[in-house]
């Protein structure tokens, strides 16, 4: 398989620090800690935001479309129910300028469906693409 990219992430727990192999690192924390710095829901929510609204985008080219679309992603973390545990919800909340919602709605399961990130994603329960105005 030829590869189009790569890259390597890397987390240290002894310094505390998430880092992509020879490029840069980022000071990580968890989401309750109330420290400064970044947190994997965060990273989840714009690697998704990122890569399916630049689906849409890369879609209506080859229509010859120039609408704009926004994606936003709200990622939750849940304690699981039975107390022994945690998960997360992601729901990505597409807007396409100048369409309506059943036009929106065609264009976001497309993309849903060709998005690199929604691949990874898309069988899991708590995964939902919703439309709203742009």
């Amino acid at each position: 398989m030829a590869e189009l990219y790569r890259t390597v992430a890397i987390n240290d727990s002894e310094n505390n620090y998430t880092g992509i192999e020879g490029d840069w690192n980022i000071i990580v924390t968890g989401p309750t800690s109330g420290e400064p710095g970044a947190n994997p829901e965060q990273f989840m929510g714009m690697a998704w935001a990122t890569c399916l609204n630049a689906t849409i985008q890369a879609l209506f080219k080859n229509r010859k479309w120039t609408n704009r679309s926004r994606v936003r992603v709200v990622v939750t973390l849940n304690p699981e129910p039975s107390g022994s545990g945690l998960y997360f919800t992601m729901t990505a909340y597409v807007a396409v300028e100048g369409l309506d919602d059943v036009e929106t709605a065609k264009a976001a399961d497309q993309a849903h469906r060709r998005c690199p990130v929604s691949k990874l994603i898309n069988a899991y329960e708590h995964v939902k693409v919703e439309i709203e105005a742009y």
